[in-house]
């Protein structure tokens, strides 16, 4: 949870020893015998997948979902992609969960259960190289691109008020593409995605600040699933054991070590 005013980024562990064997979630009752089904919005997805749904090569979320089946015993990890606005409804298809960079909130909560949070995460702006973005008024001045359905675009409208145009994306692809070709200043989006993003422009974008509001990423179950437990356990297990941390570190060039410290301005949205 990116808490600190300096912008650093916080994750409360809050964890239970980590002396759980490998087979402690082993609870988890998979839809598909011997694979782990997990949906996902959009591959590839900066930072958190490569390759194709058919064929994934790696990624934050992918190596999250292999570590997992290996936790639950099972051989594979076999991939859906569903469109992120019908995952937030609770359309998961025959997946057992979502592996889609989500934040848990009341609205998603009434279509989908959620386990603790794994990846801490801030809205994020991601601008074209060479643009600053100082201060709120700053912000409010911009064009953007958000996603429709993300909690990002109730950010945008609630806490930034921006008088310049919105775009309204249905993926990270076009909201990317939206501020690659100019048609926006700006685009908003998770600080662990955002700093993917921009690594992998080439220089052509950067990270020009973050918020301080809470984003963290949880895994989404269906609702009532008896598997939350199993999966929040074996989650909370990989954030102990430094996996989570390698993963972030590898594919997001974040480093994860209970406070992380992120050389990303703080956009203040109140006065002090």
């Amino acid at each position: 949870m990116l808490r600190s005013a300096a912008g650093a980024l916080v994750l409360a562990v809050g964890l239970a020893a980590c002396g759980m064997n490998v087979n402690a979630a082993g609870n988890f009752k998979p839809r598909h015998p011997g694979a782990l089904t997990v949906a996902t919005g959009e591959i590839p997805l900066a930072g958190m997948w490569t390759g194709t749904a058919k064929h994934p090569t790696g990624g934050f979320e992918y190596e999250l979902a292999k570590a997992l089946a290996k936790r639950f015993g099972l051989e594979r990890v076999d991939v859906v992609v569903i469109p992120f606005n019908r995952l937030v409804r609770g359309d998961m298809g025959s997946a057992d969960l979502v592996l889609s960079d989500m934040t848990a909130t009341s609205q998603r909560a009434q279509y989908l259960d959620f386990t603790d949070p794994y990846l801490a995460a801030t809205p994020a702006v991601v601008v074209r190289s060479g643009r600053d973005v100082p201060d709120l008024k700053t912000a409010q001045g911009l064009s953007w691109a958000v996603g429709e359905s993300t909690t990002l675009h109730d950010f945008l409208d609630d806490t930034i008020h921006p008088s310049g145009a919105v775009v309204l994306t249905s993926s990270l692809a076009q909201t990317v593409a939206a501020i690659e070709d100019g048609r926006v200043d700006a685009g908003l989006v998770d600080l662990p995605v955002a700093a993917a993003v921009a690594r992998e422009s080439g220089g052509k974008l950067s990270v020009a600040g973050q918020f301080e509001a809470n984003d963290d990423v949880s895994a989404a179950l269906p609702n009532k699933s008896p598997n939350v437990d199993p999966v929040s356990s074996a989650l909370r297990a990989l954030v102990a054991d430094g996996t989570v941390a390698s993963l972030a570190h590898h594919w997001l060039g974040l480093t994860v070590k209970g406070t992380v410290a992120v050389h990303v301005p703080l956009i203040r949205t109140e006065s002090t």
